[in-house]
């Protein structure tokens, strides 16, 4: 029996021996026998509340020949509904803040002129604790859209997510990080700085961000100035195309991968260039079928892009992982358990050296996987 059949199994013991989850069992069981050829999908998975109830509670990679051993790539939930219902406390009350006198007084300081001189530039709630007031307390500086995952599965409105964004993210997002005291942190896609400010807080010896457009970056670099955090730095170049971007401890980033023109070679790229963890926080299809999908959004009336996403399914990706040296096993996935396209894929890179050594690639493969470009 194959490794995968052997996990499969015991895990198939290990919830029998519980009544309230034989379902479970059962389910397990007809996804084992879709593994070994089966023609169609396990009964009770289609549709997307099946592919819910699915990512619930596993997934199998291995839907192709590029994941050889078919192992379980564990699943959990990405947030509880009393861990959430305590969030939206914390934030609306957060929020309340800028109604204060204090803040409303504050608003009217030369500081604030400071912020307002990169309005069209925020993006993220940036909190400046010394001058009592954020770069979103004035609501008209702050980015509006529908609000994405900040809105906590429709808890929070469009405009409380888009004045606390990523505040809501972060609420479930820093329980499952690595430990980053004293490590090197690397975030693609830097924004306003949120993030890198956060890894800067918990410890970490070096951040650096990275920004491609130029007056988002300006303003992270204007915050990083104000908030005295001198272990972080700001570059803007583009991830994809700047090879002399060292490879940190830790890679970070959050709902950009699925804008990257190039979302196969990105994924090398981060696996290559994060030397312990890379943390994926990204939209993707919860199946465990391969399929991609390209949205773009244009404006009518000038005929200019203004938007891009390709959503890759969960299977994909983690085929696509196992190709470049990373064993599903070392692939721990987190799902939202209202909002099937939210995934969180927290990723073991450590050894994958070793593993590429061990599969052998031909060598039409091996030069690419190891990025040898020629110039």
């Amino acid at each position: 029996m194959r490794g995968w059949k052997i996990q499969a199994r015991k895990l198939i013991r290990l919830v029998s021996k519980s009544a309230a989850v034989s379902k479970f069992a059962r389910m397990v069981e007809e996804e084992v026998a879709f593994r070994e050829g089966a023609s169609s999908f396990p009964r009770g998975f289609d549709g997307p509340e099946g592919n819910t109830r699915f990512a619930d509670y596993t997934h199998y990679s291995g839907t192709t020949e590029s994941a050889g051993d078919r192992e379980v790539a564990p699943v959990f939930p990405l947030y509880t509904d009393a861990e959430m219902a305590a969030a939206v406390t914390e934030l609306r009350a957060m929020l309340s803040q800028d109604s204060s006198p204090e803040c409303r007084q504050a608003l009217r300081s030369d500081f604030a002129d400071a912020i307002r001189s990169f309005a069209g530039a925020w993006f993220q709630r940036i909190d400046y604790p010394r001058h009592g007031i954020a770069s979103t307390s004035d609501p008209s500086l702050a980015y509006i859209d529908e609000g994405g995952f900040n809105r906590l599965a429709q808890r929070l409105t469009s405009l409380e997510a888009c004045l606390l964004r990523p505040w809501p993210k972060w609420h479930y997002i820093r329980p499952l990080l690595p430990p980053v005291q004293d490590k090197t942190v690397l975030e693609i896609g830097s924004s306003n700085g949120f993030f890198s400010f956060r890894f800067a807080e918990l410890g970490a010896r070096q951040v650096t961000g990275v920004e491609i457009v130029r007056r988002t970056h300006e303003s992270s670099l204007w915050s990083r100035d104000v908030l005295g955090l001198r272990n972080v730095r700001f570059l803007h170049t583009d991830f994809l195309l700047d090879l002399s971007l060292p490879a940190h401890d830790v890679v970070f980033l959050s709902e950009v991968h699925n804008h990257f023109l190039f979302p196969f070679y990105g994924l090398l790229r981060l696996v290559n260039l994060a030397r312990e963890t890379l943390i994926l926080d990204t939209v993707s299809s919860d199946t465990p079928r391969h399929g991609i999908e390209l949205s773009s959004g244009w404006h009518h009336a000038s005929g200019r892009i203004i938007y891009h996403s390709f959503e890759l399914t969960s299977g994909m990706i983690l085929d696509f992982l196992s190709l470049i040296g990373i064993r599903p096993a070392r692939v721990t996935r987190y799902c939202a358990p209202d909002e099937s396209r939210h995934n969180l894929y927290r990723i073991d890179t450590r050894g994958v050296d070793a593993e590429r050594v061990a599969r052998a690639y031909p060598e039409f493969l091996q030069s690419v996987i190891d990025l040898k470009f020629r110039t």
